[in-house]
């Protein structure tokens, strides 16, 4: 799959979030869990979510993930169990779409490397994974969409 790739402005936000180290074949189950115990943290609070849900990624590797599952709020949020508050600063980022399977969409994070590489940009934090669709409204893995976005600054030179 041929990925463009664009930049945007991600504004500040404020957000809640859920993080965890967990084995990768555990991601449907963290997520499903995570991003319903996000929603009734934000309606228990009075606070209103704006946005698709997303997940940062701080590090893959084969035996586990280091995830967060996020949901922006329009307002700061106390902690409440394992939700913990989360400050976004802004950022500009590179940004791709992904339709098809979340297993697939190591293309999309190769395209932002080698568009990085070719501008003179690094990462600038965590990716983030915004989820456009849901399993649960659309069944079929092939129509789900993804926006990766990374976080970008510019290469410093020696």
């Amino acid at each position: 799959m041929a990925y463009e790739i664009r930049t945007a402005h991600l504004p500040e936000s404020e957000a809640v979030a859920i993080r965890r180290v967990i084995p990768i074949s555990e991601l449907p189950q963290f997520f499903g869990a995570a991003f319903g115990e996000l929603s009734k943290v934000l309606n228990a609070s009075g606070a209103s979510r704006f946005g698709p849900p997303f997940a940062r990624y701080f590090s893959v590797k084969p035996e586990a993930v280091d995830v967060e599952a996020v949901m922006l709020a329009d307002r700061p949020v106390a902690v409440t169990g394992r939700v913990k508050p989360l400050h976004l600063e802004p950022a500009d980022a590179a940004v791709v779409r992904h339709v098809g399977p979340y297993d697939a969409m190591h293309g999309a994070y190769e395209a932002i490397d080698g568009w990085m590489s070719a501008n003179g940009k690094h990462p600038a934090g965590p990716p983030r994974e915004v989820y456009l669709t849901s399993p649960d409204q659309v069944p079929d893995p092939a129509a789900w969409v993804t926006l990766v976005e990374q976080p970008i600054a510019d290469r410093l030179e020696p």
